[in-house]
């Protein structure tokens, strides 16, 4: 055990002295403060009052508010005749010719009840009318509620959905026609009950540092699906370069002792800054709490880092191991980076929807009730991530020894000769 843990720090040392390491701390405490910094929080630990003006927007699980929603992003696109699409992550706009445009318009007709050019009269004439009342004022033109497409009063969710389905044929996929798009799009102004509802999610269920230390590793998740990468194949290129005298040293210890150490050595080293750093960016939201009368949840830092981000610092090792002891080569680097890339620009929503994904995304202060529901899959995500590091890191091992073997005999030939 002596042995083993001597050979661990010797490990964290030679990590220590490498300028890949430092590139990593400095990227990442330059990229998470600057993404955290402009997180609009404080105005949230004020409990809502009865009688505000606004109590903001939230999102709504009611068919109706859904159906009206998805309606009216369809009746926008077509009256511009730009559909908007998001393949592999990216804006892309869409046009549609005359053909396609008349089959959506019958379709919103069928909804409606209503001819599209009448509906089109309606909103100019609509907005013409608050032009007029606003005299000019776009300010005031600004903030008027948007025209309501009018839907049949017996409108069917089923009907809705062929509508949609129909919208995205025509229009392609990763448009606001998929249904992950529309069944989030039911967007409605919050009421006071609402309002109330979500600050008792923040204060009793989230703590206030839970929400904020979701959002951290929304953040942290994208930076370290790619930076370890590199710390990795930088630690298994150096031990190339002291090769034949590494043989001769390790033989006393076994290639998983020595791969073990290296693996865990590089984790740990590239977990604990990330550990820090999650603490120091919540203690501010602990004082405001605290400030505020509310009891913040002090260990949040240390449940999200582990559950979020370890996982993922452990496979992109793992697999960068792997990789590089295979083929002693960069390799690693175009294929984790595809990895990791493709991950993020597969997510169709940036709040849950975790599936299998490598970058797990929750890109919202607080919605602690959704998160609930969906944290059943965040488990299983990465549970499944931990136990393939622990298959790659053993796989590495195997290719060690398996080269080993060639060079100690090798090695030893030489030796014969030489004498």
């Amino acid at each position: 055990a002596g042995m083993i843990g001597a050979l661990f720090l010797k490990e964290c040392r030679k990590i220590a002295k490498s300028l890949v390491y430092y590139v990593y701390l400095v990227a990442f405490v330059l990229f998470i403060t600057g993404q955290m910094s402009d997180v609009e929080w404080v105005d949230q630990l004020s409990e809502p009052q009865p009688g505000q003006e606004s109590y903001g927007y939230g999102y709504s699980n009611d068919e109706r508010m859904i159906m009206q929603s998805g309606m009216e992003t369809l009746f926008q696109e077509l009256l511009s005749n730009r559909f908007a699409t998001y393949p592999f992550g990216f804006y892309k706009e869409v046009t549609l010719n005359e053909e396609e445009q008349e089959v959506l318009k019958r379709a919103m007709q069928q909804c409606t009840g209503m001819e599209f050019e009448q509906m089109a009269e309606e909103n100019t004439a609509y907005w013409m009318e608050i032009w007029m009342e606003a005299e000019g004022s776009a300010a005031e033109f600004s903030e008027a509620e948007m025209w309501h497409v009018p839907l049949r009063e017996d409108l069917t969710y089923e009907e809705f959905e062929q509508v949609m389905e129909k919208a995205c044929e025509i229009v392609g996929s990763r448009s606001y026609y998929e249904k992950s798009f529309y069944e989030k799009g039911g967007i409605v102004a919050l009421t006071y009950e609402d309002a109330l509802e979500h600050y008792r999610e923040l204060c009793e269920d989230d703590k206030v540092s839970g929400a904020q230390m979701r959002l951290f590793c929304d953040y942290a998740c994208i930076f370290l699906a790619v930076l370890p990468i590199f710390v990795g194949v930088s630690a298994c290129l150096k031990d190339k370069r002291a090769k034949a005298a590494e043989l001769i040293r390790s033989r006393s210890v076994s290639g998983a002792a020595l791969i073990g150490c290296r693996y865990l050595a590089n984790v740990v080293m590239c977990f604990v800054p990330v550990l820090l750093c999650a603490l120091l960016m919540q203690m501010p939201y602990v004082y405001a709490a605290g400030q505020a009368g509310i009891e913040a949840d002090a260990l949040a830092f240390v449940k999200y880092s582990f559950l979020w981000l370890l996982p993922v610092i452990m496979v992109v090792l793992g697999a960068a191991f792997l990789l590089t002891e295979a083929t002693e080569t960069i390799l690693a680097i175009p294929v984790l980076l595809a990895w990791a890339f493709g991950s993020v620009l597969s997510a169709a929503t940036l709040t849950g929807n975790f599936g299998w994904k490598l970058v797990t995304r929750w890109n919202t202060f607080g919605s602690y009730g959704r998160y609930a529901e969906e944290l059943g899959q965040l488990y299983r995500n990465k549970g499944m991530y931990m136990a393939l590091a622990v298959i790659l890191v053993l796989l590495t091992v195997a290719v060690y020894e398996k080269k080993r073997r060639k060079g100690e005999m090798l090695y030893g030939k030489l030796r014969k000769n030489n004498s």
